[in-house]
């Protein structure tokens, strides 16, 4: 088999065509596929340009391959991308993959290229770009019928939009994007992956009773016909319910259950991101387990570096700062929490209002009450550029809690009650608070 044929081969295999569908596109006789596949017979021109059409590839690709000049130079491009994000300028690393021309790519190539801009707009704080980004993409592979990698979009797309705190959006699209996809394509780890983070989403708008009952029913489908990682991805959007029910130690066990079913060999970052979401659990318990967690943020560290995410390495200090702070070690919990603040000060997202909190945290500790209000006010600033929901009524109460501790106006802390009732849907407003005695 030459290489014309095998890659002819291998972008039917991946577009998910028969011969015989691939000849009814390109308008050829399913026997003339089947000689070319077999190396018994050459493309001509014509009949080349409408099978590369057909299979969501280019003509250059078919002949050529990744020697093509094309992929050439967007291999280049990507190497020079990556090097820029390592050095901490996704901006530039943007910037450089913005200009290659997709075009010229196979679907698949195109689609990887369209990840790596995501993920650098993102890393960039430039989240509504990433998310048009991941839009464009996910059209594009529906189009081309690359559901598996379509569900990875969209879930993507969900991920994002919930991360802006854009809620009703982000349950929005999740369900349109996931009503895009054909039934055939149920049950695979990508589509219940996509269904678990827009289980997610739900718990972050509120609606948690819902999300419970379609988390329970999701799983149970998946353990009769999913894989252990679809069945763990769902164990894990499960712990998010109990969590925002109010139960930790029932959170907790969803997600012991859902790190068992990942194993210990992921190729992606699943594992480290499921041992972060339990040492954040760890210090939420009573009582506490502060030891554990900080045993669990040891063991992924070198994993969430590698991963070179700095919206996950944010997280894992915030959480850091939460355990020294528990061990009584404020000067320690400052260190972590401002880590937190700097590799964020991009873009607004709430994990930033939780970086600031936390270091307003370590700073009341230590008695430094103007400059924990400081980190408190900078939270609830943040906060007020997110959408409403569950999330951000739950991150006001506490601001509200933690400027009232601090020392901060009244007319601020009650300001703060207030936010926290409007996320959370309830209308009213708070009575002014009364007068200092004295």
């Amino acid at each position: 088999m030459n290489p014309l044929s095998q890659r002819m081969r291998d972008a039917r295999d991946k577009a998910g065509l028969s011969q015989g569908e691939l000849a009814r596109r390109a308008a050829v006789h399913p026997t003339y596929i089947s000689h070319v596949e077999n190396g018994r017979r050459g493309l001509g021109h014509e009949a080349l340009a409408r099978v590369a059409e057909a299979l969501g590839v280019t003509s250059a690709y078919l002949l050529d391959g990744e020697e093509a000049s094309d992929y050439r130079s967007a291999g280049s491009a990507l190497v020079e991308a990556r090097r820029l994000s390592r050095m901490g300028e996704p901006r530039a690393a943007a910037e450089v993959l913005r200009r290659v021309d997709v075009s010229g790519l196979d679907i698949d190539t195109a689609a990887r290229f369209g990840l790596a801009l995501a993920e650098t707009l993102d890393l960039a704080g430039d989240l509504e770009a990433s998310i048009d980004a991941l839009e464009t993409l996910c059209g594009r592979l529906i189009e081309s019928r690359r559901y598996p990698q379509a569900a990875y979009a969209a879930m993507r797309i969900v991920m994002a939009l919930t991360e802006v705190a854009d809620l009703h959006r982000a349950v929005a699209r999740g369900e349109h994007l996931l009503a895009q996809l054909p039934a055939s394509a149920a049950g695979s780890d990508e589509v219940v992956r996509l269904e678990s983070t827009i289980i997610w989403a739900y718990i972050a708008r509120g609606d948690t009773t819902y999300a419970r009952y379609r988390g329970r029913q999701l799983l149970a489908h998946t353990r009769q016909h999913g894989s252990a990682r679809a069945v763990s991805s769902v164990h894990w959007n499960l712990a998010f319910v109990d969590d925002a029910l109010g139960d930790p130690d029932a959170a907790l066990a969803q997600l012991e259950s859902a790190i068992a079913l990942a194993g210990t060999d992921e190729i992606d970052r699943d594992l480290p991101r499921l041992r972060l979401d339990r040492a954040l659990l760890l210090v939420s318990v009573d009582p506490p387990r502060a030891a554990d967690a900080l045993a669990d943020l040891d063991a992924v560290q070198t994993a969430l570096e590698v991963g070179e995410s700095q919206i996950e390495l944010a997280r894992a200090e915030s959480v850091r700062s939460r355990v020294w702070l528990l061990l009584d070690d404020p000067v320690a919990a400052q260190r972590h929490a401002a880590r937190a603040v700097e590799l964020l000060r991009e873009g607004v997202r709430r994990d930033s209002a939780s970086a600031h909190e936390a270091l307003g945290d370590a700073m009341l500790a230590q008695r430094s009450r103007p400059e924990a209000v400081k980190e408190y006010r900078s939270a609830a600033e943040l906060l007020d550029m997110i959408s409403s929901g569950r999330s951000a009524a739950v991150l006001w109460r506490r601001i509200g809690d933690r400027l009232r501790v601090a020392g901060d106006d009244d007319e601020r802390v009650v300001e703060a009650y207030g936010r926290a009732l409007a996320a959370a849907g309830i209308r009213g407003t708070l009575p002014a608070p009364p007068p200092h005695a004295g």
